[in-house]
């Protein structure tokens, strides 16, 4: 037995063999071509998504349809430049929609991201109205029990 201070002696029969693994090359150029056309085609579909202000009645009335929402939860404004969402409350008087579902089938359809659905998320009625904007587009919104959620979606100003 030979002590090298390499660590413990590991007999040469128990020894595994140092060959290099034949799939670690194909598997590292596998991952850098998904992950670059993961990458090519995010991009393209945000770049469509967000061509023009993204907002008009045409886009807004295939998300209604799409996400099933109901009347109660949406208003179209300044010609289908701005949508309003309106989740009901727990005031008996609020209206509102009670289909959660197909409100945040909304937020995705027309193109919230996820950070600002998430902020929507923490609101509290103490924050009063928050803002928010992303690639032609802003957002305000506010949150109070007895009211639900209400959102307005508009293309920014283009300058």
């Amino acid at each position: 037995m030979q002590a090298t201070g390499e660590g413990p002696y590991v007999p040469p029969e128990l020894q595994r063999s140092r060959r290099k693994s034949r799939w670690m090359a194909p598997a590292a150029i596998g991952l850098v071509i998904g992950a670059t056309m993961g990458f090519a085609g995010g991009y393209g579909l945000a770049s469509a998504a967000s061509s023009g202000s993204g907002l008009d009645e045409k886009a807004i009335a295939a998300a209604v349809e799409s996400c099933g929402m109901d009347e109660a939860g949406y208003r179209i404004l300044d010609g289908g430049k701005a949508i309003q969402l309106d989740t009901k409350g727990e005031d008996s008087g609020d209206a509102g929609t009670e289909n959660y579902l197909a409100y945040y089938c909304m937020l995705n359809e027309l193109g919230v991201p996820e950070t600002t659905q998430h902020k929507m998320d923490r609101t509290r009625a103490l924050d009063g109205t928050q803002t928010d904007s992303w690639e032609g587009h802003k957002a305000s919104w506010s949150y109070h029990p007895d009211n639900g959620v209400h959102v307005l979606i508009e293309g920014a100003d283009k300058k």
